[in-house]
Parts: C-alpha cells; sequence; structure tokens
C-alpha cells in the first residue's frame, strides 16, 4: 500500500496566503470586507489640508500645475533624486481630479508583501496611494508615506514602525513562530540532493505524495512545511521512491 501523510493546513503546512494572514494579523492589519486573497483595509487614510501639503513641499514633494489640465487634475511631484532605469522615466507624482468643487486631496497609506527565503521571512514596504493616479515606483511612495506619519502623533504602530525603516521591514518565520519553514520544492531538492533521475521523477507528479512542485506552476498552489512536518516528508518520499524503484525490476 502506497504510503501517504496527512498534513494540516496551518499546522503542518502553509500557503503563502496563509503566511501572509499570518503576518496581517500580527501587524494589525485588517481583511477587505470578503476578500480571499491578500486585500487589507489600508492603515490610514490622510486628507491633504494646507498643513499637511506644506509639510510634504518641505520635503520636496510640491504641487506642480498641469497647463493642460489644471483646472481638473492637482498634481503633486516628489522632486527629490530618484533611482534611475535605464529606458524608464520615473513614477514620481501623484495626480487627484476634481470632485465636484474642491479635488479628492486623500491618500490611502497601506502595504505590500513580498516573499523572501534569503532574508528567512516576508517583506512588507509601505505604499501611499492617492484618490486617482500614484506613482508606481517605491521610493516616492516611501517619502509620501514617511512624511504623512512623522506629520501624526497618532499614526498607527505598523505606519510608525516603516516610517522609521530604511523602506521596509521584515516579518521573519521566527516572529511568526514557525521558525524553519520551508519551501516543499526546497525541502524535495534536500532530498534529492542533487540526483537528477530523482528530480525528473518529482516533477512528473505521479510518484512522491505530497507532490514537491505547483501542480500549475503558480505561487498560490505553493506549499511551506513547518520544520517538525519536514522529516515526516523526507521519510515518506523515501518509502515512495523505494516503492517506484521495486515496481521498475522486471
Amino acid at each position: 500500500m502506497e504510503p501517504k501523510i496527512t498534513l494540516s493546513r496551518g499546522v503542518d503546512v502553509f500557503t503563502l496566503l496563509d503566511l501572509l494572514r499570518k503576518v496581517a494579523a500580527q501587524k494589525g492589519l485588517k481583511v477587505q470586507n470578503g476578500a480571499s486573497d491578500a486585500r487589507f483595509k489600508p492603515i490610514k487614510v490622510y486628507v491633504l489640508d494646507d498643513r499637511l501639503l506644506a509639510v510634504l513641499a518641505e520635503r520636496g514633494i510640491k504641487r506642480q500645475t498641469r497647463p493642460d489640465c489644471q483646472n481638473e487634475i492637482f498634481t503633486l511631484v516628489d522632486e527629490n533624486p530618484q533611482k534611475k532605469e535605464p529606458g524608464w522615466a520615473p513614477s514620481n507624482y501623484w495626480n487627484f481630479k476634481l470632485d465636484g468643487h474642491k479635488f479628492d486631496l486623500r491618500v490611502f497609506l497601506s502595504v505590500g508583501f513580498e516573499l523572501n527565503t534569503k532574508r528567512r521571512g516576508i517583506v512588507v514596504w509601505p505604499h501611499a496611494h492617492g484618490s486617482f493616479v500614484s506613482p508606481v515606483d517605491q521610493l516616492p511612495n516611501f517619502r509620501m508615506f514617511k512624511t504623512l506619519v512623522e506629520s501624526d502623533k497618532d499614526a498607527p504602530a505598523l505606519a510608525k514602525e516603516l516610517a522609521t525603516s530604511d523602506g521596509s521591514i521584515v516579518v521573519t518565520w521566527t516572529d511568526l513562530g514557525l521558525g524553519g519553514i520551508c519551501r516543499l520544492a526546497d525541502l524535495f531538492a534536500e532530498f534529492v540532493d542533487g540526483n537528477e533521475t530523482i528530480e525528473q521523477v518529482g516533477r512528473s507528479q505521479e510518484v512522491f505524495d505530497p507532490v514537491p512542485y505547483p501542480r500549475y506552476w503558480k505561487s498560490d498552489d505553493e506549499l511551506f512545511v513547518a520544520e517538525p512536518a519536514q522529516p515526516k516528508i523526507i521519510q515518506v518520499w523515501q518509502t515512495q521512491l523505494r516503492e517506484y524503484r521495486a515496481s521498475l525490476v522486471v
């Protein structure tokens, strides 16, 4: 009988979404109503009044007139030095549209996430989105985020933590109580130990269970294994490999 192992999601194995939700819970982020993915409510929303516009101007984020549509669009530009990417112009401005008789000068502070196995965790970085068009580049987002948070003594704890960072923070696996967690695919690479034949058998997705690679190569299908479950999985894979080899003997 083919050996199997029962893995409990949220205990033994985690999807990337599971991990992002754990980060969000630890940092006090709230899930958007009905969201099934990693969409969270803004940390805080600021309305740019004269005081905040003056503070931003002092930090080099200034209003620039738009001769083409100055009566319909309010534009703020980060005039500080930008990171240069060959072949690309900096994405460093916010456009705000008229809403009735005044401009909708709301800025929504939120965060983005990135898995970083080298840093052993999830990188969190700040976004500062306006009500219409916002920068793509990370540096202007951070400058806007930092300026607004530093002008607000009541800013949320996560916002203050990000504002005092160098542009991002890392929530490590240890911070989440998951020290030693690893990708299932990386665990399989450890099991294979450079044997290309076994590697190809694993990619066939017909011998090993749990399947070491996402079936459709989407990050949503990728699994991460808690450290206590890793030896159990390797043991099951070893048994499955022995039985597979035995089935090849005529």
